[in-house]
């Protein structure tokens, strides 16, 4: 098998156990606390440690996370959702949104001492689209992309086939984050592993241990921070810890019995046992990006009947459920993007209301399900109605409860777990499923490319899980990353949210909510506008 292949797989599967890839974020300070304090570390529990350590490379949103600290990038998007300067102090968009032509800051430096110059720039967006780096995400992030063209020292144009409005906050990712032209020579190997490291950020990679922590250290020369990044300078802290703590009782009891400062991905269940601490504080942010959603199979024998696929919707009370299973900590999603996706999630659709069993029995009847069986799942020629959804590692929660609610309606959900990656690999890419639950973290609307391209088939690296082949889709889609105007790229997204929907291509399930348990003498730990924690700013009281 291709190793991309496996990769792909392996970063692909992780998706479908939900609480693998939530983000991590914290809707800024917990408290004043006095003026900022500039020295002390302090030790962060994460619930993933990445697979791959190269963000040109990983899918994963862990990878984003862990590498943001040491990689900046070209732009920032601020925690509003706005693009501002970085390591580019200014850009043009030129030949109708074909070419952006990046001037950078002067005097940016790398940590081994590489200058951060055009050069550089290009070296790192030719080893994402190398078919030697087997990118599994950021390539695919480029689009169109052409090819790079260093223009003067600090000047650099990057070209694409067509319009690409998306580029511009593709390019503020750690995924396109600039790694140093010499540590990107040290091989995949390293880079993977994690031991060749090397950006320009406000961090130091330093001593690493699998499958226990990574430290960080401060960056002393640091002083290119963009001007909404809560700071300036180097960072406050001197170093920080991120403790790879799978299991969530072992984050929880880590935070409250203070071997750690914060930890992230707090389960609903465990937030009353945080909450009693009162040395302790709980934040939350919902993640922009795909919501938690499910995507049915429309070229599937089952679900090629839209009757089916509305009926599936129908039967599944999701107010319900998402109470049930989230104790009030989120709440359905309506759309399959969530409402803080900056200018791209369709505000009209929050007050629609999809459970109607009485619907879902009628459109089954209809399509000639209307037989029972012993269970009394319903029943077609003799076949009971049996929705197969593949599952990576172990259904979630979510997952049982919604299988519970649609045996209500007469349908079997068979949530077919599997710890074989490419035994589900080969699943998904050969479309033997009926439906897929996941999610995606990204604050551009464009993440609905991701999912409703026809031409983005798993097998081709996309997520085009519902199979969709939809012409006006495309189009809309199309129509949003060739316009720069943010009102009109949302109105094109408007138009594919309430398409799919309509045709019940995808069932939306819940807002993934990012929540972090933190020691209240920890300050600044800002949110960005992915939902990642940002250390840059963070201070904390005394010392650990």
């Amino acid at each position: 098998m291709h190793p991309r292949r496996t990769a792909h797989g392996a970063a692909l599967l992780s998706a479908l156990v939900l609480t693998a890839v939530s983000a991590c974020s914290v809707g800024g300070s917990t408290s004043t606390g006095g003026s900022p304090n500039s020295g002390g570390s302090l030790v962060y529990a994460a619930n993933q440690e990445p697979d791959c350590w190269d963000p040109h490379v990983s899918a994963q949103d862990v990878t984003a996370f862990v590498q943001r600290p040491v990689f900046d990038s070209l732009v920032y998007q601020a925690p509003d959702g706005e693009l501002e300067p970085w390591l580019a102090r200014k850009w043009t968009v030129g030949d109708g949104g074909k070419t952006y032509t990046f001037t950078l800051r002067k005097g940016v430096t790398f940590t081994d001492g590489t200058p951060l110059d055009a050069a550089a720039v290009k070296a790192n967006l030719d080893h994402i689209t190398a078919r030697a780096t087997h990118s599994q995400y950021a390539a695919g992030l480029l689009g169109p992309y052409e090819g790079t063209t260093v223009r003067g020292p600090q000047v650099v144009e990057v070209r694409f086939s067509r319009p690409y409005a998306p580029f511009l906050q593709a390019a503020s990712t750690t995924y396109l984050g600039m790694e140093s032209p010499a540590s990107l020579k040290q091989g995949a190997d390293r880079l993977c592993a994690g031991t060749a490291s090397v950006g320009s950020g406000p961090f130091k990679a330093a001593a690493y241990v699998r499958g226990q922590q990574r430290q960080y250290v401060r960056n002393a020369a640091y002083a290119w921070a963009p001007e909404d990044a809560g700071h300036s300078g180097p960072a406050r802290l001197s170093a920080f810890t991120i403790r790879f703590m799978a299991e969530d009782a072992t984050r929880v009891g880590a935070l409250t019995s203070g071997q750690v400062d914060a930890a992230a991905a707090l389960p609903a269940q465990q937030l009353a046992t945080v909450r009693r601490q009162t040395r302790l504080s709980v934040v939350s942010r919902a993640v922009p990006g795909a919501v938690d959603a499910f995507y049915l199979n429309t070229k599937g024998a089952l679900f090629s009947d839209v009757r089916v696929r509305r009926a599936f919707r129908a039967a599944i009370d999701l107010d319900a459920v998402v109470r049930s299973v989230f104790q009030g900590t989120t709440t359905p999603a309506a759309s399959p993007l969530s409402p803080t996706t900056p200018h791209a999630y369709d505000a009209t659709l929050s007050t629609r209301r999809s459970y109607d069993p009485g619907l879902a029995a009628r459109l089954l009847d209809q399509a000639g399900w209307t037989g029972r069986d012993a269970q009394g799942y319903r029943t077609r020629n003799g076949r009971t109605l049996t929705v197969v959804a593949p599952v990576y590692g172990k259904p979630t929660l979510f997952s049982q409860a919604v299988q519970g609610s649609l045996k209500k309606a007469g349908i079997k959900l068979d949530l077919a777990a599997s710890t074989d990656a490419t035994e589900v690999a080969t699943r998904l890419d050969k479309g033997r499923y009926d439906v897929v639950e996941t999610s995606w973290a990204r604050a551009d609307g464009d993440i609905l490319d991701l999912f409703f391209r026809s031409t983005g088939s798993t097998a081709l690296g996309g997520h085009n899980f519902s199979r969709l082949a939809d012409p006006q889709v495309d189009a809309w889609l199309s129509q949003a990353q060739r316009v720069q105007d943010p009102a009109a790229r949302a109105a094109a997204y408007a138009h594919v949210q309430q398409r799919t929907l309509d045709q019940a291509v995808v069932v939306p399930g819940y807002v993934v909510q990012s929540t972090v348990g933190m020691a209240k003498r920890v300050h600044g730990l800002r949110m960005s506008a992915g939902a990642w924690p940002e250390f840059y700013p963070a201070w904390v009281e005394g010392s650990r």
